[in-house]
């Protein structure tokens, strides 16, 4: 199982590369693939309920009201991924996952693991095609979800 202290892995990302396609399964146990996924912005979060830096972040972003806002109205979703443990242990901590996310489990998360994850918790903003637009630390992502929520109150 993953868990790493260090709160967040990469900076603004500064070439576009597409993020790869996946299937994962929802809490209610519905199969899904990302690529699936239609809204402006999709954040990916990477976590651990055992780490003490995603259960930090968790907070924090679940009681964002300018988050909730943008969830709401469908510009942003958030799909909150459990990497590297077993199906049983996944649905074990659901609870984790404030309800407004899509709590994913990924069968086969390898790949996902060796190429995109250094530590947890790990984010990932894509854009409507999957291109990644953001791989933030913590503060970045809160100051670039603000600056989302302002620009869809202005239009």
């Amino acid at each position: 199982m993953l868990c790493f202290s260090l709160l967040s892995c990469g900076a603004f990302s500064q070439e576009k590369v597409k993020f790869m396609d996946f299937n994962y399964i929802t809490t209610s146990l519905e199969e899904e693939t990302l690529y699936n996924t239609k809204t402006p912005y999709i954040l990916l979060y990477f976590y651990n309920p055992e780490c003490e830096d995603c259960t930090k972040i968790k907070k924090e972003l679940s009681k964002n009201k300018e988050l909730k806002e943008l969830i709401e109205k469908g510009v942003v979703e958030v799909l909150a991924i459990l990497p590297d443990v077993d199906k049983e242990y996944w649905l074990d901590k659901k609870k984790f996952i404030p309800k407004t996310w899509k709590n994913c489990w990924i069968e086969n998360d390898k790949p996902i693991i060796q190429n995109y994850l250094k530590t947890l918790p790990t984010f990932y903003v894509l854009d409507e095609e999957k291109y990644v637009f953001l791989s933030p630390n913590a503060t970045d992502l809160i100051n670039w979800i603000k600056q989302k929520h302002s620009e869809n109150n202005n239009n």
